[in-house]
């Protein structure tokens, strides 16, 4: 290899709080090097910064730039492969071949710029979005004898049972923080609801934030790191309104995210309602799980934007 491997620090605190952390961290340089004598390629570059569950880098070989991806192993991972195969690049980074369920190596995207920090005007973000979007759900789902992915109404369920666990021991630090009570059972209601009554089923891409949509040079932006599962596409909007330009911090945040819901709904032909939902259900899930691992302050502000945007429900 034409560098040596190097593991940001960021990533070895995230995984060092454990022995099978730690097991992994001593490994990984050794992993590295044999996926790239089987790949008979070279790291190319510094890894790619802002992950903590896997090491990213550029590699260069013989048939040109790649990326290399080694993923710690954890459940929502596990399918990541499947689904890049599943999308064919449709929307996302193209799947170049595989060693392992958490080795891969990708198409590189160049220049790798994130949708939010590309500095483009609120409109052309929400377009690039939605295009890609519409791009992945246009697969379906896969046949009988196709690639297996979780269902989002057995997540969605766990989601929500842990999440009503977290209300019992966390209910009263949120309540004190001024979180209604009563946008704790209607996100976690909802989490129960929404994946069986949709009307449509694709593979989703499942963490569809502005970090993880890159400029490219085969398309303008694409896609990467699907948690894929199957189930109701107004699931995958909500990062995209809630993350593109942080609009919930802002005073007036009602008048700038519920307008934006029903603007990207029209792009992906979707109820609005339904988008709005799925903010609610996830803000939620997210705020009790922000709450039980310390952050209450945090978890509050989420639960907030669940409130800001529920009025779409009525």
């Amino acid at each position: 290899m034409s560098e040596p491997v190097v593991i940001h620090e960021y990533l070895r605190k995230a995984r060092e709080t454990s022995i099978e952390g730690l097991t992994w961290l001593d490994r990984l340089p050794g992993h590295i090097e044999e996926a790239c004598r089987g790949w008979n390629v070279e790291i190319a570059g510094a890894p790619y910064e802002g992950g903590v569950c896997g090491w990213v880098a550029p590699v260069r070989g013989a048939s040109g730039d790649a990326v290399l991806k080694v993923s710690w192993p954890h459940a929502e991972a596990a399918t990541e492969a499947l689904a890049l195969r599943w999308w064919d690049g449709a929307g996302t980074v193209r799947l170049l071949a595989v060693r392992d369920t958490w080795t891969m190596l990708l198409e590189r995207c160049d220049p790798g710029t994130p949708l939010r920090d590309a500095g483009l005007p609120n409109e052309r973000g929400l377009a690039i979005g939605a295009e890609l979007l519409n791009a992945l759900w246009s697969k379906g789902v896969p046949p009988d004898d196709g690639p297996r992915f979780d269902a989002m109404a057995q997540v969605c369920d766990e989601w929500a049972q842990g999440a009503e666990r977290r209300v019992e021991r966390h209910g009263a630090v949120l309540r004190a923080l001024g979180t209604d009570p009563g946008i704790l059972t209607l996100g976690i209601e909802l989490l129960h609801l929404l994946p069986r009554s949709a009307d449509r089923q694709v593979v989703v891409h499942g963490d569809f934030n502005p970090g993880n949509v890159l400029a490219a040079s085969r398309a303008p932006f694409l896609a990467i790191d699907p948690k894929p599962m199957v189930g109701d596409p107004a699931y995958d909007p909500w990062s995209l309104v809630a993350q593109l330009d942080w609009p919930f911090r802002l005073p007036d945040a009602a008048r700038v995210v519920l307008p934006r819901i029903r603007r990207l709904a029209e792009r992906l032909e979707l109820p609005a309602e339904r988008i709005a939902a799925w903010g609610i259900a996830r803000d939620v899930q997210g705020g009790l799980w922000a709450a039980s691992e310390g952050n209450a302050a945090l978890g509050a502000k989420w639960i907030r934007s669940a409130t800001i945007t529920a009025p779409m429900l009525s």
